[in-house]
Formats: C-alpha cells, sequence, structure tokens
C-alpha cells in the first residue's frame, strides 16, 4: 500500500512542474499516533468551510466497475481557511499536502495533527475530519477519491 501512495504522490507532483518538490522524496503517510487514539474524541472540527477553492485534474474510469471513476481534485487553501468537518463513508482516498501547511482534526484523536508538504492522509470509510491552514501562505492539497461517475 506504501508503495502504492508513494507512486502516486510522486505522479502528483509531475502534474504540477516538470521536477517534484523536494518534500515529495521524504512523503509520509500521517495519523494518529497511536496513544493519542480515542473513539469518539471529536465530533466537530474548525467551523465551516471559508477560503477554499477546489478544481477537478483529471478522471481515470475504473476498468473493473464503469459506475465509479479516481477523481484528482487540486484544493487551495487560504490562511486561516477551513475545509468543515466531513466522513468519509462513501467517497475514499487520500490527500497529499503539496504546499503550504495544514491542521486536521480527526473524530478518532485527541489531538490536532500538522501536516507539511509532502504528508499524505489517508481517508478511509472510518474518517470523520476537518482541516484548517494555520500558516501564512496558501496551502495546496492534492486528493485522489474514487467516486461515482
Amino acid at each position: 500500500m506504501r508503495t502504492i501512495i508513494l507512486a502516486s504522490v510522486l505522479a502528483l507532483g509531475a502534474c504540477a512542474s516538470t521536477q517534484p518538490p523536494a518534500a515529495f522524496d521524504t512523503a509520509r503517510v500521517h495519523g494518529c499516533p497511536k496513544d493519542r487514539v480515542q473513539t469518539g474524541a471529536r465530533s466537530e472540527g474548525f467551523g465551516p468551510t471559508s477560503g477554499l477553492s477546489a478544481s477537478d485534474v483529471t478522471l481515470v474510469p475504473l476498468a473493473h466497475d464503469a459506475t465509479r471513476v479516481i477523481r484528482l481534485r487540486r484544493l487551495v487553501v487560504q490562511p486561516g481557511g477551513v475545509i468543515a468537518w466531513h466522513d468519509h463513508k462513501a467517497i475514499q482516498g487520500f490527500a497529499v499536502v503539496q504546499s503550504g501547511e495544514m491542521v486536521e482534526l480527526r473524530g478518532d484523536c485527541l489531538d490536532p495533527i500538522p501536516y507539511r508538504a509532502g504528508d499524505v492522509a489517508r481517508e478511509d470509510a472510518d474518517t470523520v475530519h476537518g482541516w484548517r491552514n494555520e500558516g501564512r501562505v496558501e496551502a495546496v492539497i492534492l486528493v485522489s477519491h474514487v467516486v461515482a461517475r
């Protein structure tokens, strides 16, 4: 699984330029530290969505399921911007911070989780979370999800 994620991260980096940023050389999958996981730790995030723009980069049909595609989307979050609390019961995938910094709150984690360029967040069916850009520059996140066609 890690090999697939790293290959995808490198491919996503190539979408933005001819050479991936140095941060992608050390991509790491983030999550809540094991000793800080607690079911039902949080039930809300940073508030409503603000300072966010999103654009689809591409769609790739799944060969084994004509009803679904893999969607690559580029999110730009302004300083102070928020991605509202949401779940991934219907849509799973992963998010890669391409540039800038973000902080994630997860439903099963007692602590905020910081992300910087090259970091990956898994978004499985149990994920409930929200994000905020607490940095001084915009953050760019590439998200890849399996969605209905």
